[in-house]
């Protein structure tokens, strides 16, 4: 093996032409030249440090749930944290980038804290949700952040909230090369049975409204948001109730119901499909290519705009 191999081996298992398909929730894509695994995120930095001395490309594969690889794979390094802990200390979560939503969660509600039941159902790394400023119900991460440790150019630095530059479904993280390390949230205590309760509501909810048993990658795009001065213009281009009612509370056009009106719904390309349970979700039946997948984001896209005049923003992550 060449020598950069053997380096990278010192801070984990190193595996070469690794099928990506295997880790991520959609199971498509191709191998990976290199794919690391790493135990402690402690040794991120010194391993990004080589890399990134080498010239090599790289990316950080938090739960892969919101991510899809090319059929041709990645010509560079993969790097997979297993490292899940977080601590909670009264009101504060501190978490590493790679702990799961899902477990972060059920901890504040057994902590009895309000403010991170919504993500009880969320897949993936809290990395992940902050990259996208991940939110459901009307609140978001951003809502929790208090600060984000990050290599940055060989460096590690805290970042504040206001440092993150949150928009709906984003952040600074899509934008720069940073790599969070650590996230630190501020919630609030709570009632314990309305905070149990309120969890099982969420759990009941996306079990209702999100497809399952099939590969996907969630809402494949962003709701689009809808400033106050133009809600007028758009509650008069819908006449579907569900839309406006959304519209008026949330200020967001919701792309699912967008594309159940345009009758894409079903519609499939090779072993892919447009969810019949959710419109923005677009499933892998089994064997799907990225190309399969990357024709219905584009139908999708083209009918959307021919009908309504509205431009669509993946909100998952293409490499």
């Amino acid at each position: 093996m060449d020598s950069f191999y053997k380096q990278l081996k010192a801070y984990g298992k190193v595996r070469t032409q690794e099928s990506l398909a295997k880790h991520i929730t959609y199971k498509i894509g191709g191998p990976a030249k290199y794919f690391i695994t790493i135990k402690d995120i402690s040794h991120l930095p010194d391993v990004l440090r080589l890399i990134d001395g080498e010239g090599i490309n790289r990316i950080i594969l938090g739960g892969g749930s919101n991510i899809l690889f090319p059929d041709e794979g990645y010509d560079g390094v993969v790097i997979k944290i297993v490292d899940k802990h977080f601590t909670i200390s009264g009101t504060e979560v501190e978490a590493v980038a790679s702990a799961q939503m899902k477990e972060i969660s059920q901890g504040t509600v057994s902590a009895s804290l309000a403010g991170f039941v919504w993500a009880i159902g969320v897949p993936g790394t809290i990395a992940g949700a902050l990259r996208g400023n991940a939110a459901y119900n009307g609140i978001a991460m951003e809502d929790a952040v208090s600060k984000v440790e990050v290599y940055r150019d060989g460096e590690v630095v805290i970042l504040t909230q206001e440092e993150c530059m949150f928009g709906p479904k984003d952040s600074v993280f899509k934008y720069n090369t940073d790599v969070i390390l650590r996230i630190w949230l501020e919630l609030k205590k709570g009632d314990t049975q309305e905070i149990a309760q309120e969890a099982m509501e969420n759990i009941a909810y996306r079990k209702r409204t999100q497809p399952e048993g099939f590969g996907s990658a969630g809402c494949v795009f962003k709701n689009i948001v809808v400033e106050e001065k133009d809600k007028a213009a758009f509650l008069a281009k819908f006449s579907d109730e569900k839309i406006k009612e959304i519209l008026t509370k949330y200020n967001k056009i919701p792309v699912g119901r967008v594309v159940e009106l345009l009758g894409l719904k079903g519609r499939k390309s090779g072993k892919a499909q447009i969810s019949t349970v959710h419109g923005n979700f677009i499933i892998n039946l089994g064997g799907a290519s990225a190309k399969d997948i990357h024709v219905l984001i584009d139908l999708i896209k083209e009918n959307v705009y021919n009908t309504y005049g509205l431009d669509l923003e993946e909100e998952i992550q293409i490499v």
